[in-house]
């Protein structure tokens, strides 16, 4: 297998690779005095098992041509398969038509990249996995919350209790509870439709002098968070860590979520930051071991 790490994951790509023992293609990208992109691949894949990871988050629709070019490119050299790791796939929460005429915008980009001719595509912590249904390759949504279960473990943590923000992360946080042999619960949060606000209903949670960890997929203004943080230190919470795989913090969401309380604030690399504590690059690695 070759790995060819995209503009947008290159330390994250030959982290894969490494764990692989696997080749990595060297890419050559820059934009043209027009602003459009240019992308060139340094490799022999004619016959070869590829796998090009790129992310795409902030600026999207760059990183998004950037990865429609790069499987191009892949594909007019013929490789054997072309399997296609997108960490953080934009769109995807643009799942649902709210109102007459929008755009289907995740299913439009699903769309790109099967017709592109990629074989098996895989993300991580995709807001709504069922939205890779719309696709007839293989497609797999991959889990972090394994790994944010062995990131609190080596913490010493006081009768830890698991949190998710709302009904549709209580997956996510029962993976991280039974980790850490802990208690986990959802909270009650409705978002208006129109407005984007943020509303968390009040609930009694058993988490006095108890640490806490709320656990999500993206976090993004923070709003969710913040509100969260707020109604376990009301209660009494002790130490209160933050963790979700995409951890886009707009503007001040960081200092925002801090500032509420938190004692620390976890993300992974499929979007680089300071918060990246914790490497998605095992769990890509583990998926392709033996290839």
């Amino acid at each position: 297998m070759i790995v060819i790490p995209g503009p947008a994951s290159q330390i994250l790509g030959v982290k894969v690779a490494r764990l692989l023992n696997s080749e990595v293609a060297a890419v050559s990208f820059k934009d043209f005095p027009d602003g459009e992109t240019y992308v060139r691949i340094d490799a022999d894949l004619k016959g070869r098992d590829v796998l090009l990871i790129q992310s795409t988050y902030n600026p999207q629709d760059k990183n998004l041509i950037q990865l429609f070019l790069l499987i191009d490119a892949v594909k007019q050299m013929n490789p054997e398969k072309l399997r296609v790791v997108v960490p953080y796939l934009a769109y995807a929460r643009q799942d649902k038509q709210f109102k007459k005429g929008e755009p289907l915008s995740i299913k439009v980009i699903e769309e790109i990249i099967e017709k592109l001719g990629v074989d098996e595509l895989y993300t991580i912590d995709i807001h709504e996995p069922k939205v890779l249904n719309h696709l007839k390759i293989k497609a797999k949504d991959l889990s972090a919350m394994p790994l944010f279960g062995d990131y609190f473990k080596k913490k010493k943590m006081s009768n830890p209790l698991v949190i998710a923000p709302d009904d549709g992360a209580i997956h996510r946080a029962e993976t991280v509870a039974k980790i850490l042999d802990s208690e986990y619960v959802s909270l009650d949060k409705f978002r208006d439709k129109d407005t984007g606000e943020i509303k968390m209903d009040y609930k009694e949670l058993n988490v006095k002098k108890r640490d806490a960890v709320i656990v999500d997929d993206i976090i993004s203004t923070g709003g969710t968070m913040i509100k969260a943080i707020q109604m376990i230190k009301n209660q009494g919470g002790g130490s209160v860590y933050v963790a979700a795989t995409h951890t886009i913090l707009i503007g001040e969401a960081k200092s925002k979520i801090l500032s509420a309380g938190a004692a620390e604030i976890i993300g992974t690399d499929t979007i680089p930051s300071e918060t990246s504590l914790v490497s998605v690059a095992p769990l890509i690695a583990e998926q392709f071991k033996g290839l």
